[in-house]
């Protein structure tokens, strides 16, 4: 998880909107079916982190270090509340 916190001090411009995003990638990925068609801004920066990966024309599927930034990100949530 540490090259999460350094990608993201690097990179500071994911939102939470990128994050919900990721979810839904992961989410289509996860139940192995075709993942909602993500904004071209959003999809460039989630692949420009590695977060996920081309899956066919059209298509997105989750990384392994997708799923630890949303972990991550899952955890500063919870410690925010």
């Amino acid at each position: 998880m540490t090259g999460w916190k350094t990608r993201r001090a690097t990179h500071p411009d994911l939102t939470l909107e990128d994050f919900d995003w990721l979810r839904k990638t992961r989410g289509a990925t996860d139940a192995n079916r075709d993942p909602p068609p993500v904004p071209v801004e959003i999809a460039g920066k989630l692949r420009a982190f590695g977060f996920v990966t081309p899956d066919g024309p059209g298509r997105l599927a989750i990384t392994d270090l997708g799923r630890e930034a949303l972990l991550e990100q899952d955890m500063r949530d919870a410690e925010d509340r």
